[in-house]
């Protein structure tokens, strides 16, 4: 092999090494963002559980203080729809937590702030 055919063999491999590095440097990077995204998101919907628990906390203490109201629970009026959608916000997050973590995220990071 001369060393033209030499040269052009290496400039080959060269050129199908790059094209892996940058298809592997590609794949990560998307990979990066979906989990930045993912973490944006569960951010979001803790702050949002964290409102709705304390406009919670403020119709109880309004049902139970200011209207005397002697039983309250999960079925009463005023706090069934709150508690529904604590619930619903629950299991979304856990859904985004777990895809979180499948992508290869980790908790610790999930308590940081951004």
């Amino acid at each position: 092999m001369n060393f033209s055919e030499k040269l052009k063999k290496f400039m080959e491999n060269s050129i199908d090494a790059s094209k892996e590095f940058l298809e592997k440097t590609s794949d990560q990077a998307q990979i990066w963002t979906e989990m930045g995204k993912l973490k944006i998101e569960i951010l979001q919907l803790r702050s949002k559980a964290q409102s709705l628990s304390a406009r919670l906390g403020t119709e109880v203490y309004t049902l139970l203080v200011e209207k005397n109201e002697p039983m309250i629970g999960s079925s009463t009026p005023e706090i069934q729809p709150i508690i529904r959608e604590l619930q619903e916000l629950d299991h979304t997050i856990d859904e985004k937590e777990a895809l979180y973590r499948a992508k290869g995220g980790k908790d610790k990071d999930l308590d940081e702030r951004i």
